[in-house]
């Protein structure tokens, strides 16, 4: 079996995208770790990057094939754009590195540093909607490697009260990070002490990504709905 075989099955693409999403978490916690930790798990989290691109060849090859509904225009823009604030971080990274990549001759300006800070918070907030955008497929692949069915009413009404909860914290801990402010390309007077708590750190950015899923699942039914009525509206003339 090939490489890219076994990277397409289920319980690998799974990984691959919880490890890739781990790292990037991981990376916040720049001053417990230290900035020679930092730019390992970067540049760990680049090369799954394109492990993941990889992965998914076939979807970027289809851009030019069928027919374009508000949902994948939609679903094409999310993508475009997180490609967009990663190629801006990636940069971004090369030109500061202190340590791995500190040999190449690029400009280490504080203004390249600054435009790292607010990439890495748009990084987040957009891969938060695309898994939420992306949840019904993957959804399928935990399945497929689980081997578990959750279809029931029960399991769908269970799942709508998590993504209200989530939602909800997701919020207050967006507020504890400082999220919010730096979304906005501003400055937060939020700064986590390392040396009082460590684990909350990690849980305020799960939820905080879990609030952007919800986000994003949210907005692509709804964007499927009214996909769903236009075409509906347009076969019945």
């Amino acid at each position: 079996m090939s490489d890219r075989a076994v990277w397409l099955k289920p319980l690998p693409r799974v990984a691959l995208d919880a490890a890739a999403l781990a790292l990037l978490l991981l990376a916040f916690a720049y001053w417990w770790l230290g900035n020679l930790a930092h730019e390992l798990l970067g540049t760990a989290f680049f090369v799954l990057l394109v492990r993941h691109l990889a992965n998914n060849t076939m979807w970027w090859a289809a851009l030019r094939r069928g027919t374009y509904d508000a949902r994948r225009v939609a679903s094409v823009v999310l993508t475009l754009l997180l490609a967009a604030t990663m190629a801006v971080l990636l940069a971004t990274s090369l030109a500061i590195s202190q340590s791995l990549f500190a040999f190449l001759p690029l400009p280490n300006a504080f203004s390249v540093r600054e435009v790292h800070w607010f990439a890495a918070y748009w990084v987040v907030a957009i891969a938060g909607l695309h898994l939420g955008a992306n949840w019904p497929k993957l959804a399928r692949l935990l399945g497929r490697a689980t081997g578990l069915r959750l279809t029931s009413r029960w399991w769908d009404a269970a799942l709508v009260v998590l993504a209200a909860a989530i939602a909800v914290q997701g919020v207050l801990s967006g507020a504890e990070l400082g999220v919010w402010p730096r979304l906005g390309f501003a400055y937060s007077m939020v700064m986590w002490d390392f040396n009082t708590s460590l684990l909350p750190f990690f849980a305020h950015w799960i939820a905080s990504v879990g609030l952007f899923a919800v986000i994003g699942h949210a907005a692509f039914r709804l964007l499927e709905v009214v996909s769903g009525l236009t075409n509906s509206f347009g076969r019945s003339y």
